[in-house]
């Protein structure tokens, strides 16, 4: 597993983000030449990583080569689509999107992570940024947009598209050209149409809130930055608090360092908040986003830079101390 991959897994498993589909069903067919092709369409839910392996270790079992993974679905849920994409890179199985059949959302990553890449003219194949477990979109549920977005990359995914991805809302899709696939090094198969055959998204719309100071770093091909996060998590603080954000500075003298940041609401009612963590030279050591319970006294923090994740609880002085990593 990579790094990007182990950085994706840890936030997702924390903000639980899912898309609401159908459920998927999984086929294995043999060619004449004694080639496996396997299937999926529908929904992607937890247990189909298992379910590929399965298919993998049957063909294996019997001699045989599962040489291509046939993809038809509008999405699902984004952790076990993570894991499949790095089972699917790891068998170096070819992705194919057939005539008429639909690869958005989670399952364009899975599709890039194919050995090699075919896609047929007729197919729809679509980009968004994710959505938490209720399908609203979050301060969260951008970092893990991020978090994807550097899966993307480890994938191939050229930074045109990425961007696309990041910049889209959940509740839209944007659906990628023949030209966008071949810049990731897809092999289109059938007959070109100049008719559209699906509606036209707008590649350039901005996530709802986004200040309008940023749009265009927001629209630009790459990433969000940590500043753009910044911004993002600034602006909705403001509109909680009267107009000014809450900011929050507390140094730890026997730490030997300061931890400066804006806390803020989610779409929940729950706190969250945001933080820089430097020493006594201002040198930088750790940016985070944290959550914490209804009492206040725990939090969990995810490293922005490294993913991993940590526990603290506030004592009676009000201190926060490391009560464990996750």
């Amino acid at each position: 597993m990579t790094k990007g991959m182990k950085a994706v897994l840890i936030v997702l498993l924390a903000w639980s983000l899912v898309d609401q589909v159908q459920a998927a069903t999984w086929k294995s067919s043999a060619t004449k030449d004694g080639r496996i092709i396997v299937s999926i369409s529908g929904e992607i839910t937890e247990g189909d990583t298992e379910a590929l392996k399965a298919a993998l270790k049957a063909a294996n079992d019997a001699g045989k080569l599962v040489t291509s993974l046939r993809l038809n679905s509008i999405g699902g849920n984004l952790l076990e689509g993570v894991k499949l994409s790095e089972t699917v890179r790891f068998a170096k199985v070819a992705t194919n999107v057939g005539q008429g059949a639909t690869c958005a959302s989670a399952c364009f990553l899975i599709f890039a992570a194919g050995e090699t890449k075919f896609a047929n003219y007729t197919a729809q194949i679509g980009v968004h940024g994710a959505s938490d477990g209720t399908g609203a979109e979050t301060v969260q549920s951008g970092a893990a947009t991020v978090s994807m977005a550097r899966i993307a990359k480890d994938l191939g995914v050229p930074p045109a598209i990425i961007g696309r991805m990041v910049v889209t809302p959940p509740d839209q899709m944007v659906w990628l050209s023949p030209s966008d696939l071949q810049s990731m090094g897809t092999t289109m198969v059938g007959k070109p149409s100049q008719i559209p055959t699906r509606p036209e998204a707008n590649a350039q719309q901005l996530p709802p809130g986004t200040p309008t100071e940023i749009a265009p770093t927001a629209k630009a091909s790459t990433p969000p930055s940590w500043s753009d996060f910044v911004d993002l998590v600034t602006a909705t603080s403001a509109r909680q608090n009267g107009g000014k954000p809450n900011y929050f500075r507390v140094c730890q003298p026997e730490l030997k360092i300061c931890n400066t940041g804006i806390s803020y609401r989610d779409n929940k009612g729950r706190d969250m908040a945001i933080k820089v963590v430097k020493d006594m030279n201002d040198t930088l050591i750790t940016r985070e986003i944290c959550s914490f319970n209804e009492m206040g006294d725990i939090r969990v923090c995810t490293d922005w830079d490294k993913f991993t994740t940590h526990r603290d609880m506030k004592n009676a002085k009000g201190e926060w101390y490391k009560v464990a990593d996750e």
